[in-house]
């Protein structure tokens, strides 16, 4: 299944995920969904999702899962790297 991920501006760790190609604002949202969902700004289109198969950011069962049962997902999507600083040798004074 192929899905767009749109994320919250408001908490950019809160997502909704419909399949490719839908237009998000002819969904019929729930009544009590997360304020932060309101307002979303496009986050990767046609992202391949398999079921089964794990992803480094988000669950792509619950996201398949929740796209067959309501016709969209909420979830989060996170990668995190860390970067190691190195110390810079070449710069030290051998004086």
């Amino acid at each position: 299944m192929k899905i767009d991920i749109y994320t919250s501006i408001k908490n950019g760790n809160k997502n909704i995920s419909v399949p490719k190609g839908t237009k998000i604002d002819s969904i019929s949202f729930p009544f009590d969904l997360d304020p932060d969902l309101l307002t979303l700004s496009p986050f990767r289109t046609r992202l391949e999702v398999v079921t089964g198969k794990v992803h480094s950011a988000l669950d792509q069962d619950d996201v398949i899962k929740q796209i067959e049962e309501k016709g969209y997902a909420v979830h989060s999507a996170k990668n995190i790297i860390d970067l190691g600083a190195k110390k810079d040798t070449a710069s030290t004074d051998a004086s």
